[in-house]
């Protein structure tokens, strides 16, 4: 799906590593396609996100899932 504002995975890893530290909980109010989550998991952080577009929570969750990840939705 094509975001109106992608943000570039090695922009958002910097951001991440740069802000916190391993085993850290991230928060993203705005997940969108899911990169802050991809970033988190590859350098070792908790993600929780929300998103109100559905449309976008379907890419995310099927991003985490390419990944091996199991996302949970909390309503």
């Amino acid at each position: 799906a094509n975001h109106p504002c992608p943000k570039p995975l090695k922009l958002w890893a910097e951001l991440v590593e740069r802000y916190s530290k391993p085993g850290d909980i991230v928060g993203d109010s705005f997940i969108g396609a899911g990169t802050t989550m991809v970033a988190c998991e590859q350098l070792g952080r908790v993600c929780y996100g929300s998103e109100i577009s559905s449309a976008y929570v379907a890419v995310c969750l099927e991003r985490m899932a390419g990944l091996g990840l199991l996302a949970r939705l909390l309503k």
